[in-house]
């Protein structure tokens, strides 16, 4: 009895060893989370091959509600992965102490529409004495341009409804949405892709200028970054670094896709079941898909020119952005 109840022990041990091993590491269940439009159109690719069981759960919402994903007072209810606006970021999470920063995903989609000419960095002064329509120009587009013309030393103002305009200043009013440039009178039009295009075709416009290209290097400046729970970075180090490479990845899958496949890629991952993703099929064409500036860059390798942006940003507007710690910044390179 004494031998059978030893080996019973080894047994029951040796099961015991064997279930820990197997349950050393959680199935994986991550929620990542991003707005519709063009930071969607980072992830498409990876949304068109996504699978029940791979434990990655894609979720699409307004972008009005992506600074919700990750400021829940329940952490188990936040984003593990999550595509944002930097300047957003920097302000809830740059402190490094729940999230950290992957990387940017986009570089910039925003462009001037105009009847005729082209606007560059030789020539922005021009602005001076007209009016300029500017989407959400207290926000992150409007804020940008701002941005541009104070780096070229151009003055601006923002006209009121009363407002009289300044000849010694770029005058900007503020456009309620894209359609806005077909009732506002204005000299050119600050928009973004993929909506910009869909005006030139509507309205006769052609493309003037690249905010990007006005705002000075070949990457125009980080727009929207992807970041990730501390939490999970530290238990799953290993599956989070090739997770970002396929995430680097992805934009090559826009070359081929069609319009309708991108579409179908992202409305499939709506976190509302009867919301419809505002891109459209028809504007998602090469060209267009170009200029929405959708390429991945890693944080330790962007970390210098994020920080300019963002500073950048607050020199227009104080509270529109926030200097992040050096932890915020992911040290990993490819």
């Amino acid at each position: 009895m004494k031998k059978i109840g030893i080996a019973l022990a080894c047994l029951l041990m040796a099961v015991g060893c064997c279930a820990c091993g197997a349950t050393e590491e959680q199935p994986l269940d991550v929620n990542v989370y991003m707005p519709d439009g063009a930071p969607a159109l980072a992830l498409a690719g990876m949304m068109a091959t996504d699978t029940q069981d791979d434990g990655v759960n894609y979720r699409v919402v307004d972008a009005k509600l992506i600074a919700s994903k990750v400021t829940n007072q329940d952490g188990a209810k936040n984003a593990d992965l999550c595509v944002m606006p930097i300047t957003a970021a920097s302000k809830l999470l740059g402190g490094g102490a729940k999230y950290t920063m992957l990387g940017a995903v986009t570089h910039g989609n925003l462009y001037l529409l105009a009847k005729e000419g082209a606007y560059t960095q030789e020539n922005l002064a021009s602005l001076v004495g007209k009016k300029v329509g500017v989407l959400q120009i207290n926000e992150v587009p409007g804020l940008t341009f701002k941005a541009v013309l104070s780096k070229h030393g151009i003055a601006w103002q923002e006209l009121t409804n009363d407002g009289t305009m300044d000849e010694t200043k770029v005058n900007l009013v503020a456009l309620a949405d894209a359609s806005a440039v077909a009732t506002v009178e204005a000299d050119c039009y600050m928009i973004a892709e993929p909506a910009a295009s869909a005006q030139v075709q509507k309205n006769g416009f052609v493309l003037a200028g690249s905010v990007q290209e006005l705002y000075g290097g070949e990457e125009g400046y980080p727009q929207a970054v992807l970041v990730v729970k501390n939490e999970l970075l530290e238990t799953r180090a290993d599956w989070v670094e090739q997770f970002v490479a396929q995430v680097a990845e992805a934009p090559q899958w826009l070359k081929t896709a069609t319009g309708e496949e991108i579409v179908a890629a992202v409305g499939a991952h709506m976190d509302d079941p009867d919301a419809a993703t505002s891109l459209k099929a028809p504007l998602l064409s090469s060209g267009v898909l170009e200029r929405c500036g959708i390429f991945f860059t890693y944080a330790a390798a962007t970390k210098v020119q994020a920080m300019a942006f963002l500073g950048e940003m607050i020199s227009v507007k104080a509270d529109a952005a926030a200097i992040p710690a050096d932890s915020f910044f992911w040290q990993y390179q490819q």
